[in-house]
């Protein structure tokens, strides 16, 4: 007889028992359920007029399985992308807030774009772990400009391009109160005005099967639940919550350091232009690309006695 100690049959007992339940779900959904949840029918601005960008000169790590370990992460810069994207072509979009650590990078991104006289492009230095100073900046983006149409909580680090330069200790701990508590920080302050329209939360495919990203896929799988949560609590105030889980994103890293990946990828520009289709929809999860996103989710429900050589297998 099982007992709660054997961990590995109770798994592949479950795996097996789970599959009658999907079928049962994809019935009801689609053949005996006509209704749709309060979530679902929330109508997200298709014509945003302001919006803010957390990581917005840093981009995002994305994680990327079909390379080498040391280059688990490559430097994606969709939360540039997303700048640009809405700047170039979202016609509505009159002001764009940009928050990042380093000032001179966006400095030098405002400058770039800068050159539509009916945009405007506003930018503050913060660290996002600063819960005291991102609830003034916010505060003080609410009382000048008035209802953000959509936050993007984009901020995160790398655990393993962290810990190159840092002890394990701190690495850790920087990556959980980068990728969550900034996260927190971010649109718990525009929550309680009740002053956001729609806020997209960056999580990863890593979340999927954390065990091939080590902390850094555990802080994303924590943002991702926490997402799909505020998703259904905040449909009572008419707020839309979304989350983007991306996989791998052309950049000069990638392409240099491993080709193979690249037929698999996105461009930035692609990755926002899916970013900002998804969003109007109001899709509960944005996932990209598609290929990724179904070998890490089918990963997600595999026996780790499966899923990790499998994993190590493609890594290798």
């Amino acid at each position: 007889m099982l007992s709660f100690d054997d961990n590995l049959r109770l798994k592949i007992l479950a795996w097996f028992l789970q599959y009658p339940f999907y079928i049962l779900w994809f019935i009801i959904k689609f053949f005996l359920n006509k209704k749709t949840n309060e979530w679902d029918r929330i109508q997200a601005p298709q014509y945003p007029r302001t919006i803010v960008i957390t990581g917005a000169s840093q981009g995002l790590f994305i994680y990327l399985f079909l390379c080498s370990p040391k280059f688990e992460f490559v430097y994606s810069g969709i939360g540039e992308g997303l700048v640009e994207y809405y700047y170039k072509n979202c016609p509505s979009c009159q002001i764009i807030i940009m928050i990042s650590r380093n000032k001179e990078k966006l400095e030098t991104l405002k400058n770039r774009l800068d050159s539509d006289q009916q945009k405007k492009i506003v930018i503050y230095p913060c660290d996002v772990t600063d819960s005291d100073e991102m609830k003034n900046i916010l505060l003080d983006v609410h009382q000048t400009y008035g209802q953000i149409d959509i936050l993007f909580a984009n901020a995160a680090i790398s655990f393993r391009q962290h810990l190159l330069t840092n002890t394990f200790d701190k690495a850790v701990r920087d990556t959980f109160n980068i990728n969550i508590n900034g996260v927190l920080n971010t649109v718990m302050p525009l929550i309680e005005l009740k002053s956001v329209r729609q806020i997209a939360i960056i999580s990863s495919q890593a979340a999927y099967a954390p065990f091939m990203s080590p902390i850094y896929g555990c802080t994303k799988q924590c943002v991702l639940s926490f997402g799909l949560d505020l998703r259904r609590l905040l449909a009572k105030d008419n707020i839309a919550v979304n989350v983007i889980s991306p996989g791998p994103v052309q950049t000069p890293m990638l392409v240099g350091t491993s080709p193979n990946a690249v037929a698999h990828s996105v461009s930035t520009d692609k990755a926002a232009q899916i970013i900002f289709q998804g969003l109007r929809r109001n899709q509960a999860e944005i996932v990209f690309p598609a290929l990724t996103g179904v070998f890490q989710y089918t990963l997600s429900f595999l026996p780790l006695c499966i899923a990790e050589p499998i994993a190590s297998y493609i890594l290798h």
